[in-house]
């Protein structure tokens, strides 16, 4: 099951308090103050469906710092992404308030959470985004550690990079000809009539 912001705009809205408006416009703004496009939406959502593979990993959840969610990926059973997200936003905060008062703050923070069954990684996407990924208890941690590692990098220059805006197709109005001219033509064709042009 995979849910991304543009999908929940169209009848699986997950977060009431989503400009659904800005759906409209083809972005997502985030309270957090970030904006996600649809070609980075895409990208998030690739990028998280080949982790759950590749780790082999349950669940993933990509939320902004104030706990709006961004993408769900995988099995969601009976977990509510909306309150889920913002828990993942609280104790990445604490978390990081933690490593700054001890001294051990590093750019990328990351939270493991054992259990029996399956432990939880929560782990800094950049500056604006939280991931939590959730994988069996049989996975190694080293290779989990290394790969979400991995992701929340690039899930970081994704949300960084905002893409080119598409070329806005440009008038010709001809090598000597204005805007103007071209509409008084237009008008004048559309007077003239069929005896007239048989005149000429």
């Amino acid at each position: 099951l995979s849910t991304s912001p543009y999908q929940e705009l169209r009848g699986e809205h997950m977060n009431s308090t989503e400009p659904k408006g800005s759906f409209d416009r083809g972005f997502i703004s985030l309270r957090s103050g970030i904006t996600i496009y649809p070609e980075q939406d895409q990208a998030i959502d690739k990028t998280l469906k080949g982790m759950l593979d590749s780790i082999p990993a349950r669940f993933a959840l990509l939320t902004d710092i104030s706990g709006q969610i961004v993408s769900v990926q995988g099995e969601r059973g009976g977990i509510d992404p909306v309150v889920l997200g913002s828990l993942i936003a609280g104790d990445l905060a604490a978390s990081q308030e933690i490593a700054r008062v001890t001294g051990e703050y590093q750019t990328t923070q990351m939270v493991l959470r054992e259990g029996q069954r399956s432990h939880s990684f929560i782990a800094e996407a950049g500056p604006y985004l939280a991931l939590l990924v959730q994988v069996s208890s049989d996975v190694p941690l080293g290779w989990a550690r290394m790969m979400i590692k991995k992701v929340a990098s690039d899930l970081a220059e994704i949300a960084a990079t905002t893409p080119e805006p598409s070329e806005q197709p440009k008038l010709d109005f001809g090598a000597e000809g204005n805007a103007a001219d071209l509409f008084g033509d237009a008008l004048e064709d559309m007077w003239t009539t069929d005896e007239e042009i048989a005149a000429e």
